[in-house]
């Protein structure tokens, strides 16, 4: 057990509009003792401890997270302020996930989740800004078995299709296993085979992720829907478990909030699973229905690469939407246009759901890989009507001019931005044009909004969310 030198103070966590937080629900007895628990809320009932430690960026003073009725207490904290150095396992077994080393640690804040949820911030920037990304895990527990357990992770992701690794167990594993379109997202451990789906993408918002083994086979969820992989997992058990890392060596690839963590060592029922669920998006405010679904589709500049506690343009959209919405992130680091459009079919159109009453796609300014590469505009429109022309008919369009890169030469990225100026409402029925392009702060190069020279650090993230915002806003239902 870690040593607990005593809470930071503060006040009691408000939401944003200034009301009490939620009073507590825990995890259900009915379904019996879970084997671990983590989390930024309380879910144990008759847990008396902490919520974890943090330590200190400037001094490595230690100092231990104390829960509020229901959720960790983070007001003594401020942004880049500290760094979580544990978190506590609420069962008692004292399984608690550990970075010692300071430059690893993820990031502790008082920035909260949905108005109310704190959160462990997988954060580091991908890609050119070169942050390696930050994990932590234990070796001792707990102890699983592959062909009968249920874990169940509250996340937030920060995209959706590029490498995004959330847990493994042991917490040395290199395997890969989760429901996604690419082979290298997410959850590994427990079996061999990643389940691969162009239909279910991990949404950037809280969402409870379900992964159960059984005799009948492996099985993935989101917020209560499933798919089943039908090879039933080995026998035998893995012992320990990691957040954020890709593997043993020196890559990592982490990019989420983290705000809960539960494993059953048994197969728990469908009924029983959904007792879970129900109790966890109770506890942290899920959001589980909304009659909007968004699309983010872009290259490194969508995905987020630069931000600052996973605090991208997307998410930051989000937080100010006026009216409830689910979104997919499937910026892609260095992607171009042109491999947008090869793909249209499978990963933007495929995800056209029904179930919401307005579905939306928004192309976050890309190209600037093509010019880069020396495509040329005429290149470059060509691909934008192929992808267009590839969408689903019942998707909304917003579409963007693409932004200035320091090392960029010729007339390419101008000549393009021109045509898309006077040709954007061709390209689908209703189509609507952000013009990034021309937004004074990202015309030219300045450390105040760039990261590096192509990506945007927080202040180039939250312009990218006001321009957006609108042009959004007027097509919600």
């Amino acid at each position: 057990m870690l040593g607990r030198p005593g809470r930071l103070s503060g006040s009691p966590i408000l939401n944003l509009f200034g009301a009490p937080a939620p009073d507590p629900v825990f995890l259900p007895t009915s379904v019996g003792a879970p084997t671990f628990v983590v989390g930024t809320s309380k879910l144990v009932s008759d847990y008396s401890g902490a919520m974890g430690k943090v330590q200190r960026i400037s001094d490595d003073v230690e100092g231990d997270i104390s829960f509020g009725s229901k959720f960790a207490d983070v007001s003594g904290l401020t942004l880049s302020s500290h760094r979580w150095k544990a978190l506590y396992d609420q069962t008692g077994s004292g399984n608690h996930p550990l970075q010692a080393t300071k430059a690893n640690q993820p990031a502790a804040s008082n920035l909260l989740i949905n108005g109310v949820m704190p959160a462990v911030h997988f954060d580091s920037s991908p890609l050119a800004v070169g942050v390696q990304s930050k994990y932590m895990g234990v070796s001792s527990g707990p102890v699983t078995e592959k062909s009968a357990f249920t874990q169940f992770l509250l996340i937030v992701p920060s995209f959706s299709f590029n490498d995004n690794y959330y847990t493994c167990q042991p917490d040395t594993a290199t395997t890969l296993s989760l429901f996604t379109q690419s082979n290298n997202v997410g959850i590994r451990g427990n079996n061999t085979t990643p389940f691969i789906s162009t239909r279910k993408m991990p949404l950037i918002q809280p969402q409870v992720i379900r992964w159960r083994g059984g005799p009948t086979g492996k099985q993935f969820g989101i917020n209560g829907s499933t798919q089943l992989v039908a090879t039933a997992p080995a026998a035998g058990t893995v012992q320990g478990i990691a957040f954020g890392h890709h593997s043993s060596t020196a890559s990592f690839d982490g990019e989420f909030d983290l705000l809960a963590c539960v494993i059953y060592n048994r197969t728990l029922s469908d009924a029983e699973c959904l007792l879970v669920e129900a109790a966890l998006y109770a506890q942290c405010n899920v959001r589980t229905s909304a009659n909007n679904l968004i699309i983010f589709d872009g290259d490194s500049r969508t995905e987020g690469s630069g931000h600052l506690l996973n605090q991208t343009w997307p998410k930051r959209v989000l937080n100010s939407l006026s009216k409830p919405a689910h979104a997919i992130n499937m910026g892609i680091g260095g992607q171009l246009l042109n491999s947008m459009a090869t793909n249209v079919a499978a990963r933007i159109a495929a995800n056209y759901n029904a179930a919401y009453t307005k579905n939306i796609v928004v192309m976050g300014g890309p190209a600037i890989n093509d010019f880069t590469a020396s495509r040329t505009a005429a290149q470059a429109q060509a691909d934008l009507q192929t992808y267009c022309s590839g969408l689903n008919a019942s998707q909304s369009l917003i579409v963007a001019t693409c932004p200035f890169r320091s090392t960029e030469s010729g007339t390419a990225r101008i000549d393009y931005n021109t045509w898309l100026r006077a040709n954007y409402a061709s390209l689908k029925s209703g189509a609507v044009l952000v013009d990034l392009a021309a937004i004074p702060e990202l015309s030219s190069y300045s450390a105040n909004y760039y990261a590096d020279i192509v990506h945007f650090n927080d202040a180039g993230q939250q312009i990218w969310a006001g321009a957006f915002l609108p042009a959004i806003e007027a097509l919600l239902v």
